[in-house]
Formats: C-alpha cells, structure tokens, sequence
C-alpha cells in the first residue's frame, strides 16, 4: 500500500496539493485523515460529497470493511490516542520507545487502528495511492509503521511571510466543528516560530528510510503541470488530473469525500491557481522583517529572497539509504 505524505505547515496550500494528487485514476486524497475521529465521528462534519460524515456511503464502507462499522469504534479513545501521539514533544519517542514507555503504549495502540484503516481506504477506494494531508510529522512515523506500507514524504514549503499573514486573517470552516465555525487566527510571531519548528522537524524524516521531495506552493501554482509529473515521477505512479482537465493557470477539481480542511476544499469544478502574495501590500515592513528575522535560516536555505519579493525555488529529492 502506498502512501504520498504532504508534510509542512498549516496555509501552505497541502490542500490544494493533496487534491490535486488524488483527481487521478491511481489515487485518492481524503485530506487529513487523523482527524476522522474527532471531527467525522464525534463532531459529524459534513463530507465533502455533501452529506455528513457517519451518513456517507464511502466512510460508512470504510467503517464496516476496517471495524465492522464506525459503532465499534471509540471515537473518543482514539480522538485523545492522536492527541497525545501528535504531540510536537512526542516526535523523539518514534526513534527511541524506551524514552517515554507510555507514550510508546500509545503509539501502538493507535497503530494498530491506523493498519486497520488504511487498507480498508484502499480497498473501498479501489485507489493504488493514499494522499494523506496531515502534515504533522509524528502522523508520517505512525503510517511507516503500518505492515507493508510505502510512506513517501512531500514535504511542502510556503513563503513563512505569506503563511504568517494567512493566520491573521479570518476564514470561516467549510463544516462547523462541534460550536467552532471559524478557523483560529494567530500572530505573526507565534506563526513564524511555529513554520520554523515544524519545518525544521519535517526534516528529520529526510533521514528515514523514506523516499523524499520537498516542493514549494510558489512553483506548484506557477506550474503545476510539471511539479505533478515531477512528483508522479517520483511516486512511480501516474497522480493529478488528465492534461483535459489541466488547462495553464487553471484545474478542473472533481467530487471527494475530504471532510477535513481549509476552505479550498469546498471547491469543485474549474479552479484558478494564482500565487497569494496579498501579505506584500497588507503587512508593514516592520511586520516583514519580524518574521523574516525569525524564519531566515529556512528560508535561505529553500531559496527564498530575504529582502522582497518571492522567488520559486527548485524541487529537491532524496531517501535516505
């Protein structure tokens, strides 16, 4: 079973990506799947298909080919399981169990579940590639654990100045979670140092034994035709749309089944990809050299300008051996 990983940082268009990917025949993207318990079966979001979670025919499949139905599952176990399991902290205990002994329980526990999930996704969806959106790397440590699982990791980049001035602003959820009806909001300089700890730990799965490519949001909605083929390349699976339904600086989006993301997810039919670089005009230079100040080391080192202006930086591939 193979699973594509889209790991980085929140607002740095994994959505996008990730829908992208599955509008192939190989493959299906259902966004970000840890969440199944706590938003799908607790909260009873509504599936992108239109329906809410526990009344959609492709998860109810799901439900009753891994568990025998979603009633034998306790949501709120396996809620807290990814909780603690995804903790920034817990990151360590994936290399050395002895560290934390109960928290090593937990993941096992959890992974169990997952290689209980995964498969049964693939059989129901008939898809030979997984895209999995979660971004947190302590969530790609859990799916490499899944018996005769190919983990390959995409690790996505985003200008930390642009992420930075998306958390500002205010984007209301495709679905309401539970009496949450809006995204939250963050400052610039907590958003910064949160892009540079994530980033900086999405690095250390470079250093698995997992094939691994880093590509950025700028050179994807620049061209997205060939950072798909780069990536099916490197996937050695035919991923993205038909070239039909990729024309220059616009992709037709079909029906899904996601029930957890940002607002792009709502989207269907043919979509406009343009980068975002509303956070040059809207934040002060003060506010740019902040978070430039904070995020520089990562930012020079994936070939971004530290003065003005968004460059796109190349692809980079590797896997560890």
């Amino acid at each position: 079973m193979k699973i594509v990983f889209v790991g980085g940082f929140s607002r740095s268009g994994s959505t996008l990506l990730g829908r992208a990917l599955g509008e192939g025949r190989g493959g299906v993207c259902l966004g970000e799947t840890r969440y199944l318990w706590s938003r799908g079966l607790v909260n009873n979001v509504e599936c992108g298909c239109g329906t809410v979670f526990r009344r959609c025919p492709f998860w109810s499949a799901v439900g009753e080919e891994a568990f025998g139905g979603w009633d034998r599952v306790d949501a709120e176990r396996l809620s807290e399981l990814d909780r603690v399991t995804n903790l920034p902290g817990a990151l360590p205990v994936y290399q050395f169990p002895w560290l934390r002994p109960r928290l090593r329980r937990a993941i096992d526990d959890y992974s169990a579940f997952l290689a209980a999930l995964y498969p049964a996704i693939a059989r129901v969806s008939g898809a030979r590639v997984i895209v999995e959106m979660s971004r947190d790397p302590t969530f790609a440590r859990l799916l490499m654990r899944i018996p005769e699982s190919d983990v390959r990791i995409v690790h996505l980049v985003r200008d930390s100045r642009a992420v930075a001035y998306s958390w500002t602003r205010q984007s209301r959820l495709p679905s309401p979670i539970g009496e949450q009806e809006f995204m939250p909001q963050f400052g610039l300089t907590e958003t910064a140092r949160s892009w540079m700890v994530r980033n900086g730990a999405i690095h250390a799965l470079a250093a698995l034994r997992s094939p691994f490519l880093r590509v950025t949001y700028e050179s994807f909605v620049d061209a997205p035709a060939d950072v798909l083929q780069r990536i099916s390349s490197w996937a050695d699976e035919s991923l993205g749309p038909a070239p039909s339904e990729l024309s220059g600086a616009t992709m037709m989006l079909g029906d899904h089944h996601i029930f957890s993301g940002n607002p792009m997810r709502s989207a269907v039919g043919w979509v406009p990809l343009r980068v975002d670089n509303e956070w040059q005009t809207q934040l002060s230079a003060a506010q740019i050299a902040k978070v430039t100040g904070i995020t520089w080391p990562l930012l020079a080192a994936y070939g971004y300008p530290l003065l003005s202006g968004v460059s796109k930086p190349e692809m980079r591939t590797g896997a560890s051996g």
